[in-house]
């Protein structure tokens, strides 16, 4: 059974990623004709949903009231504040765009007719809008690669959101990926929707496994394997072309031909040929089990950049909640400080209260003073210093002493 796949490729921080982004979806530049995993012949079978010239201009078509808003506000910066809308957004904190993946394996598309595939890439595009929540405006491109291993779908966004600042006290525009896709618990509730929706139109895809703990190996991993495996590719051609010449020089000295079509060679040539043909026929099926563990091996590593990447912005969001929670305590700690100095004052009125001759107001009072010491705002010193010399003094120090025995029984009990 094949699966339903969808995975984020992580955010595009820079114009300049984004334009490389652009230059590969498209298969903009020459370097790819070389690149093994693209089979240019097919490039033309590639199927535009949403068109793209140029991610950049795109971009700068789809921000424009962005800008606006941004040199609007530069009008009233400092001039060693004001910064570009390209500075701006290419500052490491911004995200200039989103990618996604939507793909399955070569058994779903084999065989799969164009409205077919269709249908799948309309549904996809469906899940977009109505599960993610983007509007085909946020869309900077989607296309269906067919010229790869396995067709996929990119589509990629510019989640583009007006939101409430807190700092400022004002809705600014800003480009924020976190309003769609929240967290990756958020992110694997999405890949459930994503192959429920599928199932429903009929595709037969299973859900992908979640939370597999497969391990992967390192980038340095992969290369040592790989290196190891061009050295056996390299040896093989050499043992190759060593007796291919040995053949060939033997096959020169010999002087038996036959006037015929055949050609009659000694036994001493016709046994190395048959263990030249063992040996060719050993090495190349080794060089072809090893071209396929190291694709296989990249097929793992994929997985390996993208687990990178989000290591690197759960250190990002680690940093920053712990800045909040830094932010938080200092919060909290400056709270305590201006309770307990308002609590400080409040002794001194309460104080005034029961010297006073309003004996509702003094009643009232002392429930106020048990209540602050059942929550322990204050202590049982700071009910005798504001009951003392009053005519309360007695009432407070009975309540005192009933609560401390009820404490001492409950330790005890």
């Amino acid at each position: 059974m094949s699966y339903a796949i969808f995975r984020g490729e992580g955010i595009i921080k820079t114009l300049q990623e984004l334009s490389q982004k652009g230059s590969h979806n498209e298969r903009a530049k020459e370097k790819y004709k070389s690149n093994p995993n693209i089979r240019v012949e097919d490039s033309k079978n590639n199927i535009e949903i949403i068109k793209c010239n140029k991610y950049v201009d795109k971009f700068y078509e789809m921000t424009r009231e962005y800008q606006k808003e941004h040199y609007d506000r530069m009008k009233n910066m400092r001039a060693d504040r004001k910064k570009s809308f390209h500075d701006m957004v290419n500052d490491s904190k911004s995200v200039v765009a989103d990618e996604m993946i939507f793909t399955s394996d070569k058994d779903f598309f084999k065989n799969m007719s164009k409205e077919e595939l269709m249908n799948w890439a309309n549904e996809t595009m469906n899940f977009v809008y109505e599960d993610l929540g983007y509007t085909k405006e946020q869309i900077l491109h989607t296309i269906i690669h067919m010229d790869e291993k396995v067709p996929h779908l990119h589509c990629v966004v510019v989640p583009l959101v007006k939101k409430f600042d807190k700092r400022t006290g004002t809705i600014k525009y800003t480009i924020s990926k976190r309003s769609y896709v929240k967290s990756d618990i958020h992110l694997c509730e999405l890949q459930d929707k994503y192959h429920e929706r599928l199932t429903k139109k009929g595709f037969k895809l299973e859900r992908g496994e979640k939370h597999t703990g497969v391990k992967h190996l390192s980038m340095g991993q992969f290369k040592n394997v790989a290196r190891y495996y061009d050295r056996q590719a390299y040896k093989s051609k050499k043992k190759i072309e060593e007796q291919y010449w040995k053949i060939k020089g033997s096959l020169q000295k010999s002087k038996k031909k036959a006037l015929t079509d055949k050609v009659i060679i000694d036994g001493e040539i016709y046994h190395i040929l048959l263990d030249f043909l063992d040996m060719y026929s050993e090495e190349i099926q080794n060089m072809v089990t090893s071209k396929a563990f190291v694709e296989s091996l990249n097929e793992f590593t994929c997985d390996y950049r993208k687990l990178e990447k989000q290591y690197r912005n759960s250190l990002i969001d680690i940093n920053y909640l712990e800045d909040e929670n830094g932010k938080l305590h200092e919060d909290k700690t400056n709270l305590l400080n201006f309770i307990n100095h308002l609590l400080l004052i409040l002794k001194e009125f309460f104080r005034e209260i029961l010297l006073s001759n309003d004996k509702k107001k003094k009643e009232k009072t002392i429930d106020i003073l048990k209540e602050c010491y059942d929550n322990d705002l204050y202590n049982s010193t700071d009910l005798k210093e504001i009951s003392k010399d009053t005519d309360t003094e007695i009432e407070v120090n009975d309540f005192i002493n009933k609560e401390s025995l009820e404490k001492d029984y409950d330790i005890f009990k």
